[in-house]
């Protein structure tokens, strides 16, 4: 590999490694806020918890062991935001910066598979990368905020209580963080349609990444001439996202529409399993009781939980471009071709080599702290005695690698070594993948060039 290869690997290399010590240092500050007593209503947070919360908080997670609203003041709910927002941009712009040094090895490969006037640059800075999310990332979070609040507005009682509820929720949502001022999440919005679709809009969108969402703005803003063509990236991931957010709908309503939603009316139960199906995918809102889910949708929140969302998005899990190489690849054999290829491309090697790494390695970790938790919480009980513990574990496994935050009500009541297990799957589902994928890009070989081919980002 010559100089020109090793230099961006090596480049990001060293972001990831920055990237795990500004995550944990942001963390550890975090816990110690959380800490004090002028953050809490009640007794200050013990060691654990609040290191428990600023994890979830900065890797964007949602899953809790307090309530939100409740718990802390408003110093304290301002802290939660603070470490969510630094969060959120944090890992939307470093993963976008990675990939970036990753795929510089042509120019011809970076315009073509992350697309759009933002990226066709060979060289972009990092204060233009981070000032270009964060233009984004408010900017979507306000019109959120606004429109959550002319929703809101007469909910409260209180001017400010109704503002402040509106920028929490709308911050909590675009960085799919999941964190809610209210004890049942979105469960009292339910039958609100305007409250589910400017949520599930700022989920959406924070879960499709920085690449797509200034491509998709960069399409928009097109007024004269032709309109530039969506990059193989950008299809990938909206084609992607689409299918899981329909067939999760799908399979919600009918899995739990005599169960979970059977007392509702059939509208509603399609909003409800709508949103479900958006959520569980990266955010950790819910408009249902998750634990009054039947297994199969419990099954089906785990699916949707693992892939998660979009590279260079807020969003978690092993990322939807994961799932599209599998789909080509199987779609592909379907065929007959002889290389998994999709939109007129062929995929490389290296893309279905990193989707397996991916894969393999993330059901490896979700393993290992199942089993982990399941001797933790419960030691030598008897499978009679335990029945259905057993998913509800996997289900909290999944949900923290897959930075989602749901939970079927397990997350309070687990032990002090449970919490610290769940604390470093959220850290290492929120920074592994990313990290897993700069460590094989810097040991791979050059390709050797046959035919054209198209590049696909992974993690």
């Amino acid at each position: 590999m010559d100089s020109t290869h090793r230099q961006p690997a090596r480049r990001g290399l060293d972001a990831a490694r920055i990237a795990l010590l500004g995550f944990g240092g942001v963390i550890l500050l975090g816990a110690v806020l959380l800490m004090l007593p002028a953050c809490s209503t009640g007794v200050p947070l013990g060691p654990v918890d609040a290191l428990f919360t600023a994890t979830s908080a900065v890797c964007v997670t949602g899953l809790v062991v307090v309530d939100t609203g409740s718990a802390f003041t408003p110093l304290g709910q301002a802290v939660v935001l603070l470490l969510i927002q630094v969060g959120g941009i944090g890992i939307m712009t470093l993963s976008a910066f990675i990939l970036l040094m990753l795929g510089r090895r042509s120019s011809i490969r970076v315009a073509e598979a992350l697309g759009g006037s933002y990226l066709r640059r060979r060289r972009i800075r990092m204060s233009t990368l981070l000032r270009r999310t964060i233009l984004l990332t408010f900017g979507c979070e306000l019109v959120g905020a606004l429109l959550l609040w002319l929703l809101w507005r007469g909910d409260f009682g209180d001017a400010g209580r109704s503002v402040w509820s509106s920028i929490f929720h709308a911050v909590s949502a675009f960085c799919n963080a999941g964190f809610s001022l209210n004890p049942d999440s979105l469960m009292g919005h339910a039958v609100d349609p305007g409250v589910n679709l400017v949520v599930m809009a700022l989920i959406i969108a924070g879960g499709l990444g920085f690449f797509v969402l200034s491509e998709l703005i960069e399409i928009v803003s097109v007024r004269r001439g032709p309109r530039p063509r969506l990059s193989f990236h950008s299809r990938i991931v909206l084609s992607m996202s689409a299918l899981l957010i329909v067939a999760g709908a799908v399979l919600f309503f009918l899995l739990e529409w005599r169960h979970g939603l059977s007392d509702v009316s059939i509208g509603r139960s399609w909003l409800e399993a709508f949103f479900q199906s958006v959520t569980a995918r990266t955010a950790g809102f819910n408009t249902v009781d998750i634990g009054g889910l039947s297994n199969a949708g419990l099954f089906t929140a785990i699916f949707l939980m693992f892939f998660g969302g979009a590279p260079g998005s807020m969003a978690g899990g092993v990322k939807v471009t994961t799932l599209g190489v599998i789909v080509v690849v199987v779609v592909s054999r379907l065929r007959g071709l002889r290389r998994p290829a999709l939109f007129g491309r062929s995929l490389s090697r290296s893309n279905l080599e990193r989707a397996v790494a991916l894969i393999i390695i993330a059901l490896s970790l979700i393993g290992v702290a199942t089993m982990l938790l399941l001797i933790t919480e419960l030691g030598g009980a008897p499978h009679a005695e335990s029945r259905g513990m057993f998913l509800e574990l996997v289900f909290e496994c999944v949900s923290a690698f897959g930075t989602v935050g749901l939970s079927t009500g397990v997350t309070p009541t687990l032990s002090v070594a449970g919490r610290i297990i769940i604390t470093l799957m959220m850290f290492v589902g929120r920074l592994g993948p990313l990290t897993l994928v700069v460590a094989m890009e810097r040991r791979r070989r050059a390709p050797a060039y046959e035919y054209p081919e198209e590049e696909l980002l992974i993690g």
